[in-house]
């Protein structure tokens, strides 16, 4: 069987090698092409973009391996199947179990090594290549920076400050949550519309003052409120967070937790953190789904065969992206929007392999 095995993997493996390298040059180039104005208007060096595309290439191997993957089982075992090698080596009494089981093991071997890629490498990657992007092409990013989402602060008298947005260029914030605890218990909760820098003070307007004490809650409306503290500077709002890819999964643990003990809401960044388990081992799973697919005898060539592998990666990545806007929404909880593509996809695959033909 070794033999058989190693014929299997060396389709497989060859055509895998080929997906993912054409994959990274359209990528690029797409890319490329897209921004080419905006490294000529910023005078970028040649060498600057050949960095920022080597760092952006392990986010892009990610990106597109379960693409790949399902290129290499639909190719290589369909191949196989319209040449009758399947119906050959099941004659001999070989299971379609056993004649996919090395190409199983090797996509969950992929797995396990894309997501230690992804927690080592990629962020690291992800992280050096914003740094060039702040230095080379900061004026192109100034459009996105002028608006920080879902910030969170504590201040000098800690008090948990919270707002849905934050305008860096008035230093205005939108939707605004001040709260102050002594121990576990909540002693004052402040609500603003909009928070200003008005005169190197904090202003609150149009907003909701609760104090508790001893069970009794007094509550103020106001128009305008002074924020006395002359230590929070529009500055600490105005940093700009790390995306999820430019972070490992203990660094978005950790500011997952902070934002916890802020008083926000962590589940926009708990589908993240998730995620960053869930799309390594999809790469297992879009193989489970595919390669029993392609087992039975076609006559569809290529094209066919391409087709189906895009149009598979589409609807997964699809409820990927459907699920993880939901979860972050709060309409679904964080674990299983984050997971429901791959549960789905992992049924949907072995029900494929046990209706395929043995």
């Amino acid at each position: 069987m070794k033999i058989l095995d190693k014929y299997l993997l060396k389709k497989f493996l060859g055509v895998l090698f080929f997906a993912l390298f054409a994959f990274i040059c359209i990528f690029v180039i797409v890319d490329g092409v897209e921004k080419l104005d905006v490294y000529i208007s910023q005078k970028t060096p040649n060498l600057i973009i050949a960095q920022l595309y080597l760092y952006y290439m392990p986010f892009i191997i990610t990106l597109t391996l379960p693409v790949a993957l399902l290129l290499a089982s639909l190719f290589s075992i369909g191949n196989m199947a319209r040449q009758n090698e399947l119906v050959a080596m099941k004659s001999a009494g070989i299971s379609l179990y056993r004649i996919l089981m090395p190409v199983f093991i090797t996509a969950f071997l992929i797995s396990l090594g894309a997501l230690w890629f992804g927690e080592t490498v990629v962020p690291r990657a992800s992280a050096a290549r914003a740094q060039l992007v702040d230095e080379y092409l900061e004026k192109q990013r100034q459009a996105w920076r002028k608006r920080v989402n879902n910030v969170y602060a504590r201040d000098a008298q800690d008090r948990r400050i919270s707002m849905r947005w934050f305008d860096t260029v008035h230093n205005v914030g939108h939707r605004v949550n001040i709260r102050r605890f002594e121990g576990l218990e909540l002693q004052t909760h402040i609500y603003a519309g909009r928070m200003a820098w008005e005169d190197s003070v904090w202003v609150l307007y149009e907003g909701v003052e609760r104090h508790f004490s001893g069970g009794m809650e007094i509550v103020n409306t106001y128009s305008r409120l002074e924020l006395v503290d002359q230590n929070l500077r529009p500055e600490e709002f105005a940093k700009v967070l790390k995306k999820p890819e430019e972070m490992s999964y203990r660094e978005l643990k950790a500011f997952i937790a902070e934002v916890e003990r802020n008083g926000g809401n962590p589940n926009h960044w708990l589908v993240d953190l998730y995620l960053k388990i869930a799309i390594p081992f999809a790469n297992f799973i879009i193989v489970l789904f595919g390669a029993p697919l392609s087992s039975p005898r076609r006559r569809s060539g290529t094209a066919t065969g391409f087709g189906i592998s895009l149009a598979i990666c589409f609807i997964y990545f699809g409820i990927v992206k459907t699920a993880q806007s939901m979860g972050q929404n709060g309409m679904l909880p964080p674990l299983f929007a984050a997971w429901s593509a791959n549960v789905l996809f992992l049924v949907g695959g072995i029900w494929v392999l046990i209706k395929s033909q043995k």
